[in-house]
């Protein structure tokens, strides 16, 4: 099914995680300027920017793909690398014209999320530690994005570090699901993990017993894989990387509790709920 297909290839089921950071940085200023109008152009950019990431992500990777994974959709040819192309271009150009209706700051950062998004899958990707920088700095400004309705502060940026230092724990694990497994990738995930954690609770300190409830439930969706999938082979640790990329939607709500109304910590982590019933279908690494 050609519908189904496309799909595949802009990864949908990770776009409830980009929407989600998105959806922390706006719900956390919309107490200075709440315009629905700006929300749904911040999230179509958004969105577009991750669509047009993956799209290119397996342009880029089309010979490797040819050999480790040929039933993708372009390997396979049920998509044309050229299809493919202008696919990923249209998104970017979307992506920056939505922006643009926003205002300056929102093109900017926009701008800065392309180039970023352009360096990873053309140029950093085979590079370690540069590349898992950059992807969370892409996340990072990520939220960021969802904030440009109002002026850059301190507390904006201090919220969007954790989502950073997480995304970056991912990536490294995520660096092994095509290769050999490595123990020290996972330790390291973990240090990640638990920096974050403890960076949020240091966010919290003081706040409300609610958060409580919504950091539990990150750490336990983020530390369920660890014990059903014991084993280590590829598909095991597919599945780990998985779900610590939908428990991005939980942290995000888990600072909006802190942060926000718990009406809109509630609306974000309610984005869990497709995520996950998708991703159950459709692969999203």
């Amino acid at each position: 099914m050609l519908v189904r297909t496309y799909l595949q290839l802009i990864r949908f089921p990770g776009i409830f995680t980009v929407l989600s950071n998105v959806l922390l940085g706006f719900f956390v200023v919309q107490q200075v300027a709440f315009d629905w109008l700006y929300l749904g152009l911040l999230l179509a950019t958004s969105g577009c920017l991750f669509f047009a990431g993956m799209v290119f992500n397996d342009f880029f990777d089309f010979p490797l793909d040819k050999k480790q994974r040929p039933e993708r959709p372009l390997p396979s040819g049920r998509i044309s690398k050229n299809n493919a192309f202008y696919l990923g271009l249209c998104f970017l150009v979307l992506a920056n014209i939505c922006s643009a209706l926003v205002g300056f700051q929102t093109l900017l950062v926009s701008l800065l999320m392309t180039g970023f998004i352009l360096l990873y899958d053309i140029k950093l990707k085979n590079i370690p530690v540069m590349s898992i920088l950059n992807l969370s700095l892409i996340r990072f400004f990520n939220v960021i994005l969802g904030t440009t309705i109002v002026a850059l502060s301190i507390e904006v940026i201090l919220i969007a570090i954790p989502v950073a230092i997480l995304v970056a724990g991912i990536s490294i694990f995520a660096k092994t699901e095509d290769s050999q497994y490595s123990k020290r990738a996972e330790i390291l995930n973990l240090i990640f993990i638990i920096a974050t954690v403890f960076y949020v609770n240091l966010l919290a300190f003081g706040g409300e017993i609610i958060f409580y409830a919504f950091i539990g439930i990150f750490i336990f969706i983020i530390f369920v894989p660890f014990y059903f999938y014991k084993d280590k082979t590829n598909t095991n640790i597919q599945k780990k990387v998985t779900f610590q990329l939908l428990s991005i939607i939980i942290l995000d709500a888990t600072l909006l509790s802190i942060y926000s109304e718990l009406i809109f910590a509630i609306i974000t982590l309610i984005l869990f709920v497709p995520a996950y019933f998708i991703t159950r279908r459709m692969y999203l690494t």
